[in-house]
């Protein structure tokens, strides 16, 4: 999942003019791959528990300061705000199962409580929890027929 940094080329004088100074070269943005991984299987292995940014630093071993700079360029969200992510789209994923009751959701999913959970869900998604579940199951009961 890391990002792809240009080959800078050959070094030299790229501007073609004389005594111009170089660019610098490339540098490669974002955490590593092998961090990032360790990373992410921490938050997906930790998505239901309060998960801080000393704990993701930690799991991809690198100072909390470097992470969340790093973690941002490398997948265009800061750490918690991909894990709010994270847990939305699973909670869409039960919702969209129709076996749990949202109340049991927002719990397994590391939310404070329910009212947090549809708030958030209702501004990631731009619907409530309860209404995201039964247009689904309406759709599927259409899809079904």
């Amino acid at each position: 999942m890391a990002l792809a940094v240009p080959d800078p080329g050959p070094p030299g004088d790229r501007t073609g003019t004389p005594g111009a100074t170089q660019p610098a070269p490339a540098r490669r943005r974002g955490l590593n791959r092998r961090a990032l991984t360790r990373a992410l299987a921490y938050i997906e292995a930790h998505l239901g528990e309060e998960v801080g940014l000393d704990d993701l630093a930690g799991a991809a071993a690198i100072s909390r300061f470097h992470f969340a700079r790093l973690f941002r360029a490398s997948t265009g969200h800061s750490p918690m705000a991909f894990l709010l992510r994270l847990r939305i789209a699973r909670a869409q994923d039960m919702l969209r199962a129709g076996n749990r009751r949202i109340a049991e959701i927002a719990a397994a999913l590391g939310f404070f409580d329910q009212s947090h959970f549809a708030r958030t869900f209702r501004r990631l998604t731009g619907q409530s929890p309860r209404e995201y579940a039964r247009d689904r199951r309406a759709h599927g009961d259409a899809e079904a027929a």
